[in-house]
């Protein structure tokens, strides 16, 4: 069992960049479940670590919490002999941390990490704590400090040669070129990031850099470049059978619909991959939970709420075989895209569902009886509509309501 864990430890690298994630943490829960005290608490340590790694990967936060309580519960009860292994114990009590979206305790956790590692020398294990640190410090907001982390775990990788390394220090700094909103700038070093893992076959990770990509295109108004980017990531996920990594694809095709003024089908993705998830929102880093929250209200704003129900309760009810299917084969059109920033004539649903009823040929008086307002107030969103939208008469209501999809014409 001994000889098994120390081949699983050297292989760790090997298993996470390739992407047989899954396959790793069977073989060390099969060779963990047979250990016992003749085992060295070494060997144990740091084969619950790399589990708690594993699972973090498959996004498994109770399994990555329960390895790393393991880890330090086995280093703190050796006493002495315990402390030379309990920074890397702790390291997993920080993944179990960082996967259940636990940032301020795995902040301070990874500061002792840290300190070892700037102690003992390891430069290996100094550059990817500071990468942990990096990408936590931007889900607390904390870019300034995200920064220096990336940057310093950045030129470690580079001076050591490690190309995976780079290759997400890369990746989290394109992240937190998105939270601030540069776009260009996060396109740049996210391309970088992709080359790299594709020249060394990384490809569950070139998936997640892919859908980045996909993302930051999207805010820079390149709407088929994203589908296509998305698209390709997800047949990766796919092959990889990568579950989390298809949610969050998913996310990026709901803003895609969106984006291509498809907000009924982008409505019916988001509600898909929150009830996959069994969340409310699907789990994501904050770069691409910003996005969630902002074109989940924007497809909301673009329908009325009879629309909007009818399609989240549609999305609700698929598998996520019938949710990545529908995500391939979303109708995007060139040169139909939204704007960054459009909503358009920004009216209100109620004022959007008025102006469709306006656009059927209905009066203020049937439009009144129908939505059970008062028709006072339907005067008053008239009003307010043609105002908004610089016209002067219900027929140029009626021809915007048809350009911009509310109602569908024969022929």
């Amino acid at each position: 069992i001994e000889a098994g864990l120390r081949i699983a430890i050297a292989i760790i690298r090997f298993w996470e960049i390739r992407g047989y994630v899954q396959e790793g943490l069977v073989w060390l829960e099969r060779l963990l479940a047979q250990v016992d005290e003749r085992i060295s608490l070494t060997v144990r340590v740091k084969a619950l670590t790399f589990a708690s790694f594993l699972a973090m990967f498959l996004d498994n936060a109770l399994a990555a919490t329960e390895y790393g309580r393991e880890a330090v519960a086995l280093a703190e009860a050796a006493g002495e002999q315990g402390q030379p292994v309990l920074p890397f114990a702790l390291a997993a009590l920080a993944t179990g941390a960082r996967t259940a979206r636990d940032f301020p305790t795995a902040l301070a956790i990874q500061e002792r990490f840290i300190a070892w590692a700037r102690e003992s020398g390891d430069a290996f294990y100094l550059g990817m704590s500071l990468l942990a640190q990096g990408e936590v410090s931007i889900e607390l907001g904390s870019y300034d400090e995200a920064r220096i982390l990336l940057n310093e775990s950045l030129a470690l990788a580079r001076r050591a040669g490690d190309a995976f390394r780079t290759a997400h220090a890369l990746n989290s700094l394109g992240d937190l070129e998105r939270c601030l909103g540069n776009y260009t700038q996060a396109l740049t070093v996210y391309e970088k990031s992709a080359a790299l893992l594709d020249e060394i076959g990384a490809q569950r990770d070139l998936a997640s850099v892919l859908q980045n990509l996909g993302s930051t295109c999207l805010q820079l108004g390149d709407v088929e470049r994203a589908y296509s980017y998305f698209r390709e990531s997800m047949t990766a996920h796919q092959a990889q059978q990568n579950v989390p990594g298809m949610l969050e694809c998913l996310v990026g095709f709901a803003v895609t619909a969106v984006m291509a003024r498809l907000p009924g089908s982008g409505a019916r993705l988001f509600a898909a991959t929150a009830a996959i998830s069994g969340q409310p929102s699907p789990p994501a880093w904050k770069a691409t939970h910003l996005e969630f929250e902002r074109y989940y209200e924007l497809a909301r704003h673009n329908l009325m709420e009879s629309e909007f129900q009818a399609e989240q309760a549609a999305g609700g009810a698929m598998s996520l075989e019938q949710a990545v299917n529908y995500a391939l084969n979303l109708p995007i059109k060139l040169g139909t895209a939204l704007k960054i920033g459009e909503t358009p004539g920004n009216l209100t649903r109620r004022e959007r569902e008025i102006a469709m009823l306006i656009g059927q040929g209905k009066t203020n008086g049937e439009i009144a009886t129908e939505l059970v307002l008062s028709k006072r107030t339907v005067e008053t969103h008239v009003s307010k509509i043609l105002s908004k939208l610089g016209l002067t008469s219900r027929t140029q209501i009626m021809r915007w309501a048809i350009n911009h999809g509310l109602i569908q014409t024969k022929g």
